[in-house]
């Protein structure tokens, strides 16, 4: 993105502040190195996507599912306004993953029920997860980022006097690291990068460089993998992925063969997929609630299908060393949640997840945060 363009949506965005800087000042600022994003990119409204497109209770889960793949959305908002188009009270949310433990894994197969159709035409009240987590427009991105890491969530409805103004999702904060991505470039021009800065330099160092020293902090892949990956073989169960999924609290396993190298990945929304029509009501987005989307009766035959059947073998998956603003695009660019990291010999060593960039995210934030002070 041009510099200009970058500096009017910052200018955009500082609609918030009590005194709005002028365009040339930006300017100044960035071409001096200065971390303008950092101070005008702030609140949870500079960075929720506004046109936020919902639901009502009244919608079917065919048609959410259909809306989702029309509008390539993982997360729909659920108003109770079915006619009016002022009130815009949310009533809860719908996903991805709920709507796949609906879909029974027969439906337009020689073994689809009668069940399994009619499950396309229930009302979103059979699913919806009601009172989900949300924050006001005026709650600082660093407590919006926290909140998502702590309640393990990838979607944040932003309310303002109780009415939906928009959402926050993972999307969206990988687009803010890509953004300083783009500000970065500009000022590696602009300026040689110093070498050799050590991170405590960094802490003390004048705000004039931040954004030039960032890129020595967050470098590679490696600097914010998950080294100790759970992983499973294809020769394991359904069951096998529930049980993992569950008690360390993931959403992705890699799938190793002989030697530790990878042949696939199995999401948490991949598990949902196979298995059956799940009839019943959640009422919350707490993690006990969550879990139960993965309920299945002991002797359920789906459970016990193998995952090489069922993983995802055409895996994008980095080095160690691939540049860390690569693989922030990559999970941007191909809208997925996690890349495993193996070495040339495809041996499993990492894994990078939308998680682990949010926290990085945080801590980059609090790192200008001290800066400033």
């Amino acid at each position: 993105m041009p510099a200009s363009e970058l500096c009017q949506a910052a200018y955009n965005q500082s609609s918030m502040a009590n005194e709005q800087p002028r365009l040339i000042d930006l300017l100044d600022d960035m071409s001096r190195g200065k971390d303008v994003f950092f101070q005008l990119v702030r609140h949870a409204t500079d960075v929720m996507t506004k046109n936020v497109k919902f639901l009502t209770l009244n919608s079917t889960i065919e048609e959410s599912l259909k809306f989702m793949n029309d509008n390539k959305v993982r997360h729909i908002p659920v108003i109770d306004s079915p006619t009016g188009r002022e009130e815009r009270r949310l009533v809860g949310i719908v996903s991805q993953r709920d709507i796949f433990r609906q879909i029974s894994p027969y439906l337009g197969e020689i073994g689809e029920l009668d069940s399994d159709s009619k499950a396309l035409k229930l009302p979103l009240t059979n699913i919806i997860t009601r009172n989900p987590v949300h924050i006001e427009f005026d709650t600082p991105i660093t407590e919006a980022i926290k909140t998502m890491i702590d309640n393990r969530i990838s979607v944040l409805p932003v309310l303002s006097a109780q009415q939906l103004t928009g959402i926050i999702t993972t999307a969206d904060i990988l687009r803010l690291f890509v953004t300083i991505n783009a500000i970065c470039q500009l000022c590696r021009k602009m300026k040689k990068k110093t070498q050799g800065q050590r991170f405590v330099d960094m802490l003390s160092g004048s705000s004039e460089k931040s954004m030039l020293d960032l890129s020595t902090v967050l470098n590679t892949a490696e600097d914010i993998m998950t080294a100790q990956v759970v992983s499973l073989n294809g020769e394991q169960t359904l069951k096998n992925a529930i049980e993992v999924m569950q008690k360390q609290k993931i959403r992705h396993l890699p799938i190793i063969g002989k030697q530790n190298k990878l042949t696939g990945i199995v999401s948490d929304k991949d598990v949902l997929r196979h298995l059956p029509f799940h009839n019943r009501q959640f009422s919350s987005q707490d993690d006990k609630s969550r879990s139960r989307l993965f309920d299945v009766a002991p002797n359920e035959p789906a459970a016990l299908r193998k995952l090489n059947r069922v993983m995802n073998t055409d895996v994008i998956h980095i080095l160690p060393s691939c540049d860390f603003y690569n693989a922030v695009e990559m999970l941007y660019d191909k809208k997925i949640s996690c890349l495993p990291v193996t070495d040339e010999q495809k041996n499993l060593i990492g894994i990078v997840t939308v998680t682990d960039v949010m926290r990085g995210l945080l801590a980059v934030y609090k790192l200008f945060d001290k800066i400033d002070a």
